[in-house]
């Protein structure tokens, strides 16, 4: 009690009071007008600093001295019945209520008329650098929303080599300078496949932001000759045309890393993003020492997004990895693209006799064995899972580890949403195509999987918006077809009728989709000349809606048109259809395809041939073969379809008792395209028709 009553005798209570509610005066002042006159960050900080380690020293001072008559005295030197402190004490008292109004007064001018202000200019600015062009609301694009200032897409830089064959290495300098940006976490960057149809040096950047849903812009340009590189780069805010930063690099090759390392790190100054140390360390580490391999790899690269099912593109793509670890055999990333990019092959069908997948895996391995913390050897680790093993399970679990470490990786985010749906994680596939999307906002295979995702949910709603704007992009008959999916399934023909003649520009996809909306239809001899010329074509197209897309659509095609056939009445011409179809399918299955996929959609196609020439047993055990192929409890996208086929192969031998279970499981699994809709219009149910069960499920 004696201390505290000495404590308040030397005012030392009340200056600790004065001091704080004075620093906080202070700090709020700075805060308002510091911004004003252009200081910088660390000014405010420091004076918070400075006032926090000035605390202790003014207590002291308290302590020590007093103020007198006769100025400022210690505190010994003042006997206490001379003790003025009492005077002082209302002085400071009456100092402390000034200081408090003041600092009152402050604060709510601040909140209730700077605040405003400042919220509604951060509201504008946000919106010139970012505003997006309005689009229908049947086509949204992640371009619609306002363009966040840490947002950037990177043009294709502009090959200014005498040499124009060097143009793949302004492409792989493009492309390696995204890959870096994408490390950052911070930052939200637009993926080469994106930016590709734009020029290098466009008139209209504000534009193209908004079509990208960016607030900045990179632009360069690439001059090689010998061993010697000169690259320019110039980063610009596209609402305003104003440079943020610009450099020109001469180095030689075997410097080149370094370069985009550097300027990665720089943009990310420039637009004052967040640069974690994990970040940094990922952006600086040198991938190979060797200057050749790294051309090839940049080579590679500039093929990348091209994923065609073209022998030549694929193989060329292929060889110039192949090269870059010829060259460099400790060059793990490029290790580990190859095993990723030999793995897609095989997936669509390039190579089926088993070489190129015990490639894929001995490149894998070697990847893992040199650096196997890379987040780029543990995405080919996925692929691998995904595509050779089918371990779904396993490979979305490497993903997620993943994603932290590669925040802004399109292709992460893309085999994220491949992957999650063959689990049944339909949710979580469509956020990871939506994020995709951002990265990608002019890919029409993203938007048209999202679609696609949403479809097999039985949401049809947001799935035309999806396919719409994939549509809006590139005309790709397997979104036509899903869109018609929806119509059909919805029991909706007029709407069908409005779709086949809005994407009716007469290539044999088309009209075979125009033949399935007369077959539905039941105008048979329409369907069947529509189909017949289709098939004449001699197209071997591969697209979705056709047995999943492993085998010619227009096996389905053939099957449709001699479902059209038989309805006429023309029993001989539909069986040989039928017929032609299943020895197409028998001598496919006779070369022992290495793909599930494929193995299921030959069984199914047979199945359905011999179902309908009255082999029920025979249909029968090619449909059993193949739902093992790919069983619907280990794949949850397309197990469900070729559940389906197997209820039409029981259909189609008038075999209710057996089709009606699995009809009825249809009907309430996610991914299974058949419906009540589609049950009541498809001529193919016809011969379970009249059953009092399958009448009873359409009710």
């Amino acid at each position: 009690m004696a201390l505290i009553a000495e404590l308040k005798r030397r005012n030392v209570i009340r200056m600790a009071g004065l001091y704080l509610v004075g620093a906080w005066l202070l700090v709020q002042v700075s805060g308002t007008l510091l911004p004003m006159f252009g200081a910088p960050d660390w000014a405010a900080r420091s004076l918070v600093v400075v006032l926090a380690i000035g605390f202790l020293p003014a207590l002291a001072f308290a302590w020590i001295f007093e103020l007198t008559p006769d100025g400022i005295k210690r505190d010994a030197e003042v006997p206490p019945e001379q003790s003025i402190a009492p005077q002082t004490a209302r002085r400071m008292e009456h100092v402390t209520v000034v200081v408090l109004v003041l600092a009152l007064g402050l604060f709510a001018f601040d909140k209730f008329v700077l605040a405003p202000k400042r919220e509604a200019a951060h509201d504008a600015a946000v919106a010139s650098a970012g505003a997006v062009a309005s689009t229908p609301p049947a086509a949204t694009s992640p371009g619609t929303a306002a363009a966040s200032t840490k947002s950037i897409a990177v043009l294709p830089f502009e090959n200014l080599s005498e040499d124009k064959a060097n143009a793949y290495f302004a492409d792989g300098i493009q492309d390696q300078i995204l890959t870096g940006l994408a490390k950052i976490g911070d930052l939200k960057v637009i993926s080469r496949t994106s930016t590709l149809s734009y020029a290098s040096k466009p008139g209209n950047l504000r534009e193209i932001a908004q079509t990208l849903g960016v607030a900045n812009i990179l632009e360069g340009s690439v001059q090689k000759a010998g061993n010697r590189v000169r690259i320019n780069v110039q980063l610009i805010a596209a609402a305003t045309d104003t440079h943020l930063w610009a450099e020109t690099y001469d180095r030689d090759l075997d410097d080149i890393f370094a370069v985009q390392s550097e300027v990665a790190q720089k943009i990310a100054e420039a637009m004052a993003a967040t640069i974690s140390r994990n970040e940094l360390e990922a952006l600086q580490r040198k991938p190979t020492d060797n200057p050749a391999a790294y051309r090839a790899f940049l080579k590679a690269r500039s093929f990348n997004v091209l994923i065609s099912t073209d022998r030549k593109t694929v193989d060329a793509r292929l060889d110039a990895y192949r090269e870059a670890v010829r060259l460099d055999p400790g060059f793990a990333l490029a290790w580990a693209e190859l095993a990723w990019e030999e793995n897609r092959a095989i997936w669509v069908g390039i190579d089926d006799t088993g070489k190129m997948q015990a490639e894929a895996n001995a490149a894998l391995a070697r990847a893992r064995e040199l650096a196997p913390d890379l987040p780029q050897v543990e995405i080919a680790r996925a692929v691998n899972l995904y595509y050779e093993k089918r371990d779904f399970t396993g490979a979305l679990a490497v993903l997620e580890a993943v994603k932290s470490r590669l925040p802004g990786d399109q292709d992460l985010w893309m085999f994220t949403g491949f992957v999650a749906r063959r689990v049944g994680h339909w949710d979580e596939s469509a956020a990871a195509f939506e994020r995709a999307r951002e990265l990608a906002p002019n890919d029409a295979a993203l938007t048209y999987h999202l679609g696609v995702t949403r479809a097999a949910q039985g949401d049809c709603v947001a799935a035309n918006q999806a396919l719409d704007a994939s549509l809006a992009l590139e005309r790709d008959p397997s979104a036509v077809y899903m869109k018609l999916l929806c119509a059909w399934n919805s029991d909706d023909l007029a709407q069908a009728d409005a779709i086949a003649a809005r994407f009716d520009d007469g290539k044999p996809a088309t009209k075979a989709l125009l033949g399935f909306q007369a077959l539905y239809r039941h105008d048979y001899a329409k369907a069947s000349s529509l189909l017949a010329g289709a098939i004449a074509s001699g197209s071997d197209l591969q697209t979705d809606g056709h047995f999943n897309g492993y085998i010619p659509a227009r096996v389905d095609w053939q099957m449709k048109r001699a479902l059209a056939e038989e309805r006429l009445g023309h029993a001989d011409v539909a069986k040989a259809l039928y017929r032609s179809m299943a020895d197409e399918a028998r001598k496919a299955l006779a070369g022992s395809p290495r793909n599930p996929n494929v193995q299921a959609a030959w069984h199914a196609a047979l199945g359905l041939a011999l179902a309908s020439t009255g082999e029920a047993e025979a249909a029968r055990a090619q449909g059993q073969l193949a739902i093992e192929a790919v069983p619907e409890s280990l794949d949850k996208l397309e197990g469900p379809v070729w559940q389906g086929m197997v209820a039409e192969i029981y259909a189609r031998s008038g075999d209710a008792a057996r089709a009606l279970p699995v009809l009825r499981r249809q009907l309430v699994t996610p991914g299974a395209y058949v419906s009540r809709g589609i049950l009541r219009i498809d001529p193919a149910w016809d011969p379970i028709r009249k059953d009092p069960g399958f009448q009873a499920l359409l009710r």
